[in-house]
């Protein structure tokens, strides 16, 4: 499925690893670039199927659920200064630009973005900022890095993690951070 093309985008190789997704168009800070193609919930009673390509990888964890994400989407990296995030609305989510993004650029999101408790792995973004690894929770990330990522969390992301926000939006208030 290398080079296949969409309207909007295309899912070729990646600098950053395997294939990734790259817009054909530029795009401002806030606008929508897609709906995310979400094949369905993984249940017990209806598991991942690996025989068919289906992955661990290539699934996302709103509010508890585990959803498995399709073709194209799936193919989105992530990078420790991401210029896209997902926006949740009711049962579909969204991939919005957090700044301008030029033609032919690879769309990247930071995978610690709407997490908590996951696995920490190598990062090898490339990005000036890059981490060095993807800590897999929210709130092990740098402080500047939470307050800058709080207005991208998705509401059920917040009400599940009410004290620990709380906390965060404290810090925003009494202003007692440096913002880089």
């Amino acid at each position: 499925m290398t080079n296949q093309e969409f309207d909007n985008i295309e899912v070729k190789p990646s600098p950053v690893e395997g294939l990734g997704v790259f817009v054909k168009q530029s795009f401002r800070t806030g606008e929508r670039i897609r709906c995310v193609n979400i094949v369905r919930e993984i249940t017990a009673e209806s598991p991942l199927r690996e025989e068919d390509g289906e992955r661990l990888e290539h699934c996302a964890y709103p509010d508890g659920k585990v959803v498995l994400w399709g073709f194209p989407d799936r193919h989105a990296n992530h990078s420790c200064d991401p210029n896209i995030y997902e926006l949740h609305e009711g049962d579909k989510v969204y991939i919005v630009a957090r700044r301008h993004i030029a033609p032919g650029e690879e769309i990247t999101f930071d995978y610690n973005i709407n997490t908590a408790d996951g696995s920490t792995w190598p990062c090898n973004c490339g990005a000036a900022r890059c981490r060095g690894e993807s800590v897999g929770d929210f709130f092990h990330l740098p402080l500047d890095q939470q307050l800058e990522y709080r207005p991208l969390l998705a509401d059920w992301f917040v009400a599940r993690h009410r004290e620990q926000i709380e906390v965060l939006d404290a810090e925003i208030r009494n202003g007692s951070h440096n913002h880089t």
